[in-house]
């Protein structure tokens, strides 16, 4: 199986799951009223468990020295993402802006990203992708749930970020990557069965979302500006980059490949909890998820 094909059969899959919960929605069977339920579970059990099994790896030190690098660009990328973003929506409606930052921040390299770079990469690109996303989850719960915050209290918003289950998970999960015992056999199952069940259930809630809204203004012009933003300008920007400031080509392949993923698949979720405009949010995801299909492996041509 090719490259495109791999690539286009996840991307699908992810587009299947969308579609249930707009039927779902549509059906009555995922009422409006319910739907909370769902995404507390989402953030507070899934999502932690998730995250929480992707630092369940043993490690020496070599991997940490390559690790470090990765992480590093990291770093460096979600700080140049996060200048882009303040430039380009400064000027969006509240309520949007905040969605608008957060999906050009953060893209859904974990449920679908990854499964692309194993296929690309193999083994070696998988370990490479799972570090560079561990600043990307830190960020995520402390710098993009910030964007949603509206307290401007600092020492309040610190309090908000401090019971968010997600960032709480990360520190446990880099404790467990240093200390010398790993979680026992039937616990790491456990935790990885849970944790597996985000992906589809973030997308049916991203359908349900959808199903809610009237279809006509499913596709509107923001969605597209931020797509075009989030699967064109960004990966190319890194490719440029990267590329010419000599990183070791895995590294800034690896990279180009988990930013050129649509919209993160919790922006949704995240807007829906904080009272944002979450069924533009589900737009943004929707769109971008469908036109990757097309654009992550075009992008793949000037590899």
């Amino acid at each position: 199986m090719s490259v495109f094909e791999r690539m286009l059969n996840t991307q699908a899959l992810m587009f299947i799951y969308v579609v249930m919960g707009i039927l779902m929605a549509k059906t009555k069977i995922l009422k409006h009223e319910a739907r909370s339920s769902f995404i507390r579970l989402l953030l507070d059990i899934t999502l932690p468990c998730m995250i929480l099994n992707s630092f369940n790896v043993e490690i020496g030190i070599e991997e940490l020295i390559s690790a470090g690098k990765i992480m590093l660009i990291s770093f460096v990328c979600t700080l140049i993402a996060w200048s882009t973003a303040k430039i380009l929506w400064r000027n969006e409606p509240k309520n949007r802006k905040a969605v608008l930052e957060f999906a050009t921040l953060f893209s859904n390299a974990g449920n679908a990203g990854l499964p692309i770079v194993s296929s690309v990469f193999g083994a070696e690109g998988v370990f490479y992708a799972s570090f560079y996303l561990i600043p990307i989850r830190v960020f995520i719960w402390t710098l993009g749930l910030s964007l949603f915050v509206d307290e401007v209290n600092f020492r309040a918003r610190m309090k908000i970020l401090a019971r968010t289950p997600s960032l709480v998970v990360v520190f446990v999960g880099l404790g467990l990557m240093v200390l010398p015992f790993k979680l026992p056999s039937v616990v790491s199952v456990a935790v990885k069965n849970i944790g597996d069940m985000t992906g589809p259930l973030s997308m049916m809630l991203i359908g349900a979302a959808l199903g809610e809204s009237d279809i006509r203004s499913a596709f509107d012009f923001g969605a597209f500006k931020l797509t075009a933003v989030r699967l064109g300008v960004m990966p190319v920007l890194y490719i440029f980059l990267l590329k010419y400031a000599g990183v070791e080509a895995i590294l800034w392949q690896v990279v180009v490949v988990l930013t050129a993923m649509p919209a993160a698949a919790n922006t949704e979720i995240i807007a829906e909890m904080y009272g944002k405009d979450y069924q533009f949010a589900a737009r943004c995801v929707v769109v971008s998820t469908i036109i990757s299909l097309v654009s992550v492996p075009v992008l793949t041509l000037l590899f």
